[in-house]
Order: structure tokens, then C-alpha cells, then sequence
């Protein structure tokens, strides 16, 4: 397992990647398939059924009221779908990433809305230079998995937190046997593969070392098989009425194996 120091490494490999616009707009045959799947049919597929919109929803009701709360959004890019929000409603907002283009991006559309208490730094969130401290949230969309020693990460959250802070989280899975084929045959060809570890069973094992898992829900369990249904020519309210039945039942299943089947995975951590 690498060190921490290891990782700052890795970490500006990562950075010189997604600051290189070139190379990280025109990915390989492969990376490039799986970008166009992915924001194409399977986000009109998200779309049409809400998935993401409710989860969203439910990272808000995890947050709570933010008027007095001190918010890193981890990993933040250009802004997810939450970053906007978060700053124009916390009482501290910073935004933090490894690409200074991107937290550039982000810093410039916050000066528009006139937000005063948010900055977005390109700096590493394991890095020493990396000062901030006591957020009563840590948001992190598609974040927890970039780390490789988990060790590492949750001690450097642990430190990053108040006491009773908590920490919103989503990622990918790799616990289910359809999603391990595919990504088997996906890895050889990513381009980011040097930096992403979606999480396995024994991933929850080592989370809870150190945080509670006070709510989970998984994404794309029973629905994932829904996206088929979509594609395929079916009738309309037969798709509507079988695909939603599926996602009800993703959204109700918080049992650990339940969790395991889907593609992904959102969490709220809460201190020890």
C-alpha cells in the first residue's frame, strides 16, 4: 500500500492530466466509447427517471441548513451539481481540486453570483499546504475512490472535521459480478486507471474504522438493468411502470448486500 507521500506523487500525475486539455478532452477509442455511453444514453436514462435529481435532493437533506456551517467540497473540478448551492448557501464554502484551470473555472462562476464567502485553490487534500480545518461537512461526489490507501484518506478527513461533522459521499462500486466483468474489460484502456480504485466490500470494512455509516443507499442495482429496457423498443408505460418499480426498490434497500449489487454507492459518514 503506498504512502502518503507516495500519493502526493501520484496525485501530481493527476494534475498535469487534468490540466493537459488536450489529452484529457480527446481520451483513447476506448474511454472515449464509454464517455459518450455514459453522457449519452445512460444520463438521458438518469435523467428521465430522476436518479440523479434524487439523490442530489438527498444530499441536501443531509446537509441541512448550511447558514452556519463550514463546507470543503472535495474534489470539486469546474462544480458539481451541488457546488453552486453549497456556496451560495454556507456560512464558509471552499472548494478544492488538483487542477488550478478547473477550481479557476469554479472560483469565476461563484464571482458571479456574488458569493463572498466561497474560494475554490487547486491544492492536494493530502498535501501540508493544504491548511483549512473544522468543516462541519466534507462533500465528496465521486471523490473517495481516487484514494488508494483508505488509511490515509480517512485520517486526513478525521483531521479536516469538526467534531459531529460529517462526511457525503459517492463513488463507484465494484462488488457486483456484471459491473467487475465490465470493468475488467474497461481497465486496460482507461486512461485514468493509475488513480481510480471504485470500492470493494472490504472498502465499507475499512471505512468504518473510522467513521459510522450512519446512511447509505446504493444506485443502479435492479435498476441498472432497467437501461436495457429503455434501449429496447418496448411500450412506453410498460418501460415507465418497470423500470420505476425498479428504482423504488433500489431506493429502499439500505441492507449492506442489497448495497453490494448496484454500480454505486452514496453515503453519509458521521465521526466517531
Amino acid at each position: 500500500m503506498k504512502t502518503k507521500k507516495e500519493i502526493i506523487e501520484i496525485n501530481k500525475e493527476q494534475k498535469a492530466f487534468y490540466n493537459n486539455e488536450e489529452k484529457f478532452s480527446k481520451p483513447n477509442y476506448f474511454t472515449n466509447a464509454w464517455r459518450n455511453f455514459r453522457n449519452g444514453p445512460l444520463n438521458s436514462f438518469q435523467k428521465k427517471y430522476e436518479l440523479r435529481s434524487r439523490m442530489y435532493e438527498l444530499h441536501k437533506a443531509w446537509m441541512g441548513d448550511l447558514t452556519h456551517k463550514k463546507v470543503l467540497d472535495l474534489g470539486c473540478l469546474r462544480g458539481n451539481a451541488l457546488s453552486l448551492y453549497m456556496a451560495q448557501n454556507a456560512k464558509q464554502y471552499v472548494g478544492i481540486d488538483l487542477s488550478d484551470k478547473a477550481t479557476s473555472d469554479l472560483q469565476d462562476k461563484m464571482d458571479a453570483l456574488k458569493c463572498p464567502n466561497a474560494h475554490a485553490i487547486a491544492v492536494d487534500f493530502l498535501s501540508d499546504d493544504f491548511l483549512e480545518s473544522d468543516f462541519d461537512v466534507i462533500y465528496a461526489f465521486g471523490v473517495l475512490h481516487h484514494f488508494e490507501n483508505f488509511d490515509v484518506l480517512m485520517k486526513r478527513l478525521q483531521e479536516k472535521l469538526k467534531t459531529n461533522g460529517e462526511v457525503i459521499s459517492f463513488d463507484p462500486l465494484e462488488t457486483s459480478i456484471p459491473v467487475k466483468i465490465l470493468r475488467s474489460l474497461y481497465r486496460p484502456f482507461q486512461q485514468d486507471k493509475d488513480w481510480e480504485w471504485p470500492f470493494s466490500s472490504k472498502t465499507f470494512i475499512e471505512i468504518e474504522r473510522y467513521f459510522d455509516i450512519s446512511e447509505l443507499r446504493g444506485v443502479l442495482g435492479k435498476t441498472k438493468y432497467g437501461l436495457l429496457i429503455h434501449l429496447f423498443p418496448f411500450n412506453e408505460k410498460f418501460k415507465s411502470r418497470k423500470i420505476n418499480k425498479m428504482i423504488d426498490s433500489d431506493w429502499r434497500a439500505q441492507e449492506f448486500n442489497d448495497v453490494l449489487n448496484c454500480m454505486q454507492v452514496t453515503m453519509r459518514l458521521k465521526l466517531r
